[in-house]
C-alpha cells in the first residue's frame, strides 16, 4: 500500500536519491544536468507549493512530486505538479497515486 504524506525536511536524503538521476539523464525536466543539491532542494522543495512524497508499506520513499501555480497572478489557479517514482518502484502504480 503507498501512502502519500507532506515531505518533511528529513526526507530530503531519500527524495534527493529519486530526483537526481532524472534530473541528470536531462530528458524530462528542464533543469541543468549539471544543477547541484542545493538548487534541485531549491528548485523541488523550496519553490512549489507544497511537495509531497510516497511511501510504501516498509516506509521507503519511492515517488515524490510537488504543486505549484502554472503562472503567476490570473494563471495561480491553474495547477503545475512534477513526478518523479524512483526506479524500482516504476511500473507499480505509484505516479497514478500520486
Amino acid at each position: 500500500m503507498i501512502k502519500i504524506r507532506l515531505f518533511d525536511k528529513n526526507d530530503w536524503p531519500a527524495v534527493w536519491q529519486i530526483i537526481e538521476p532524472v534530473f541528470r539523464a536531462g530528458e524530462t525536466y528542464p533543469f541543468s544536468t549539471e544543477i547541484s543539491e542545493e538548487e534541485a532542494y531549491t528548485a523541488w522543495i523550496d519553490n512549489p507549493s507544497s511537495t509531497y512524497i510516497a511511501e510504501d508499506e516498509d516506509n521507503n520513499i519511492v515517488g515524490t512530486y510537488y504543486i505549484k501555480p502554472n503562472q503567476s497572478s490570473l494563471g495561480a489557479h491553474v495547477c503545475n505538479c512534477g513526478y518523479i517514482v524512483g526506479e524500482n518502484a516504476r511500473g507499480k502504480g505509484v505516479a497514478t497515486i500520486m
